[in-house]
């Protein structure tokens, strides 16, 4: 066999070990697991999924700021802040940041803060 022709077949081989293992079922199945995961992190479907929380450690009334998050996990970031304040101290001033005015919707599944809607 021609140096050549050995080269070409190798070549062959290892697009056809690509295509195997891109057509693996452990393949499909990873991808399968990407595309739930990702259907899985919409965090709502209607502003009343959505809250305004503490953003950090302090509050709006005590210099802070607000974030939103979805409804379904205040609880749990509640939690966690207090335990990563503890000790904090805030500045007992109103906070001039936008968030504070702003309240939580929900914007293609993801909760965010804006302007109050108008009135119609």
């Amino acid at each position: 066999m021609s140096p050549r022709r050995h080269r070409s077949g190798r070549l062959v081989l290892s697009f056809a070990l690509a295509a195997l293992l891109l057509a693996a079922p452990g393949a499909e199945a990873r991808r399968g697991r990407a595309k739930a995961r990702a259907a899985a992190a919409v965090d709502c479907k209607k502003d009343a999924d959505c809250v305004a929380v503490v953003d950090d450690c302090c509050p709006c009334s005590e210099g802070g700021k607000q974030r939103a998050i979805p409804k379904k996990d205040q609880a749990g970031y509640e939690k966690d802040r207090r335990k990563r304040c503890e000790g904090t101290a805030c500045a007992e001033v109103m906070s001039q940041d936008a968030t504070c005015e702003q309240k939580p919707f929900c914007a293609a599944g993801i909760c965010e803060l804006g302007e109050p809607a108008a009135a119609p």
